[in-house]
């Protein structure tokens, strides 16, 4: 079987801070508060028999997503890169046409979750830089908590062709065992044709208490609502690493997707969505 992890990361702390990793509790930030490189990605993929990946930024900055997609330029491990532009930005086309002479350029993410105000997405100037990437076909990861996907049906409505995808089932309440209202927003969202969803980052919102198990009720309700076509696998490694290792994080999407056609979910939705 293929497998296209859609999500991970890689940083060299040598080069540029990351303040989220020390922001993180004490006991998982020691855990990942460390350089990831290309040769420990390499090492796991061989491991765990990953056929590509997709690296997705983790520092808002044009430095690092030029960093990564030089590296990516000489791996044939990695598929394509995510980077970060500044949406506000009314030159936004000159960044995007420097991202884009790269061959496995292939989406943008911001971290919205931690802006300032929560509905930070509906800004014009951040709209008008949606429109843009929306106009040149650039796909867009949201990444966000539940109390944020309200905003999405709104980016919808103003850029309805964006090509997009939640990020880690939009960060469920999974430690106290939240489900609504983040249940009723993911299916009224998966009906929107150009809305993908990621199963990741899951395991980093459960407590040390909980079983595997209780993922079920979040996993399969991302799958009942989005469909096989429209779900797709991503470790969030070395992030993942704060709770479980590579291996366990691959062991459990087995797991959760037991009903689902693994060759799409594992491989295909990843590589339609950001590679075709």
């Amino acid at each position: 079987m293929k497998i296209l992890d859609t999500h991970h990361h890689l940083w060299d702390l040598s080069m540029r801070s990351y303040d989220w990793i020390s922001e993180l509790p004490e006991n998982e930030s020691v855990k990942i508060n460390k350089n990831f490189l290309l040769n420990d990605l390499d090492y796991l993929a061989k491991i765990n028999k990953v056929t590509g990946t997709i690296c997705v930024q983790a520092h808002q900055s044009e430095e690092e997503a030029l960093w990564l997609l030089d590296i990516a330029k000489n791996s044939d491990l990695i598929k394509g890169v995510v980077c970060w532009v500044d949406l506000k930005d009314s030159d936004i086309g000159y960044s995007l046409d420097k991202y884009q002479s790269y061959d496995k350029f292939c989406g943008i993410r911001h971290v919205w979750h931690d802006e300032k105000n929560e509905d930070w997405i509906m800004d014009s100037k951040v709209i008008a830089g949606l429109k843009v990437l929306s106009e040149r076909l650039i796909n867009f990861d949201f990444l966000v908590r539940p109390n944020h996907l309200k905003y999405i049906f709104e980016v919808y409505e103003k850029i309805p062709k964006l090509n997009g995808v939640i990020d880690h089932i939009a960060k469920p309440n999974i430690k106290d065992n939240t489900f609504d209202p983040w249940a009723k927003d993911i299916y009224d969202l998966s009906k929107i044709d150009s809305l993908s969803c990621k199963v990741s980052g899951m395991v980093e919102e459960m407590n040390e208490s909980q079983s595997i198990s209780v993922l079920k009720t979040y996993t399969n309700h991302i799958i009942k609502s989005f469909g096989p076509n429209k779900i797709m696998y991503g470790s969030n490694w070395p992030v993942c690493l704060t709770k479980k290792s590579y291996s366990e994080v691959l062991d459990i999407a087995k797991k959760i997707s037991i009903n689902v056609d693994s060759e799409k979910f594992f491989y295909t939705n990843g590589k339609n969505f950001y590679l075709n």
